[in-house]
Formats: structure tokens, sequence, C-alpha cells
């Protein structure tokens, strides 16, 4: 069963307001404080379908610049960029290659390493700096 994510993903698209939009539906704010990377927060809740509907043009380009596999084939990581070199997305995506989560930050820079210590994942941007997140947490684990 396809949804918004996988929609946009198919068509090299991904959400260009900064946030955490799960394909389960539960999307939230996201903010970082600059390339730098120093201050990461998750905010309020936010509807992917409706920010979609009121500005169903505001996406961005995905380029891919680095991928992960999970552990026991459960699926991959990817981060990457937008159309402009401030912006950075990061993804993760289950065993069958259906979105799970994308994270879009419009000023964090591309991201272009990942590295995996489960159940840690660490995205590194183009200036070196990273964000760290648990990949079993209610945010950025596997749909429930």
């Amino acid at each position: 069963m396809s949804n918004r994510l996988d929609d946009l993903w198919a068509e090299g698209r991904a959400p260009a307001w900064d946030g955490l939009f799960r394909a389960d539906g539960r999307s939230r704010d996201a903010e970082v404080d600059g390339p730098h990377l120093t201050g990461f927060v998750l905010g309020e809740p936010a509807d992917l379908d409706e920010l979609m509907t009121e500005d169903p043009e505001w996406t961005t380009s995905v380029g891919i610049f680095a991928e992960a596999e999970l552990p026991g084939g459960s699926g991959r990581l990817y981060g990457g960029g937008g159309s402009h070199g401030s912006e950075g997305l990061f993804a993760r995506f289950d065993a069958d290659g259906r979105a799970v989560w994308l994270l879009h930050l419009s000023d964090s820079n591309e991201f272009v390493r990942i590295g995996l210590e489960w159940p840690l994942a660490t995205f590194t941007n183009n200036l070196g700096e990273s964000l760290t997140v648990d990949l079993t947490g209610p945010d950025f684990g596997p749909v429930g």
C-alpha cells in the first residue's frame, strides 16, 4: 500500500517543510540551528496531508549521497539533499522498500555519510557535522 512519502519518493521528490514525516501519519515539525547541527529539536505535530493539500508544489528534489543497510535486512537508510545546497534530508525505508519516515531540514546542508551502530544512526553533512538518532525510538523507529 502506497503512502504520500512513497509517492513523492517515486517522483524523486520530498516535502520541503522542515519536519519529520512518517508514513504512518505521525509527523512533527523539526528545527536545526544551521549546518553546524548544534541545536536540533523535534517540535509540534504536523500533518503532511494537510500541508500538501494547502501547497502541493512545496516539494524539493531528492539527491542521495549515502546509503546504509539495516541489520538483518530490515530496511535501508538514505542520506542526501534537496534542490538547494543548504537542504539536507535522511530517510528510513523498510525491507520492502516502502518509506517509514523522512526528515527534511532546509538549513542543515546535505547529508553525505551514514554511520550505523545499532540502534544509533549518525548522519553527517558535507561540513563534517552530525546528527544521531535512535532507530528504536518512537520518532525514528519502525512502523508499529
